[in-house]
């Protein structure tokens, strides 16, 4: 009897571990993406806002000269997109959902506005806008990553939720 409750409280330390480092290194992947997200939207923020800049001016060297500083802004922001992607999994639908309104923060036709209902509203203020709601957005999932770290159960509940899409 004595070594079956020893094995048993053996089992039981070590489950506690394993979920111990677990969640360590969940609370680095959160750490790790809300710094890429920090980078990635600021690179996004600047290119935004030199391309709109530029674009304004009618004059064409002025154009020219933007051209390479708005290239390497892009590629870095490019840059930061490409490390936040690898960080999720391919069927993270919430993953997913956050990549495609960041890679929206570099497409400028996204902030296109109706020039019949602008209120004032200008093509920056149009992306601060999206931008925000895309941070709103990543705020919720690093919240929810958050729990799930907090709260082992709710990981094998999430589990078994995708394990059930799945079939």
């Amino acid at each position: 009897m004595t070594a079956l409750f020893t094995g048993f409280v053996a089992i039981c330390v070590a489950v506690m571990a394993r979920e111990l480092k677990v969640s360590e290194f969940r609370q680095a992947w959160i750490n790790g993406l809300r710094d890429e997200l920090s980078e990635f939207t600021t690179k996004a923020h600047e290119w935004m806002e030199l391309y709109l800049d530029t674009n304004a001016h009618q004059d064409q060297k002025h154009k020219e000269e933007m051209h390479s500083k708005l290239n390497g802004l892009k590629y870095e922001s490019f840059r930061a997109f490409r490390k936040i992607q690898l960080r999720f999994k391919p069927s993270d639908v919430a993953g997913n959902n956050l990549l495609d309104s960041l890679q929206d923060l570099l497409d400028p036709g996204k902030v296109w506005i109706d020039p019949q209902d602008t209120k004032g509203k200008t093509r920056y203020g149009a992306w601060r806008d999206m931008a925000d709601e895309t941070i709103l957005q990543a705020r919720h999932l690093l919240k929810e990553e958050w729990e799930t770290t907090k709260n082992p159960l709710r990981r094998a509940l999430r589990k078994l939720k995708n394990i059930r899409a799945s079939l």
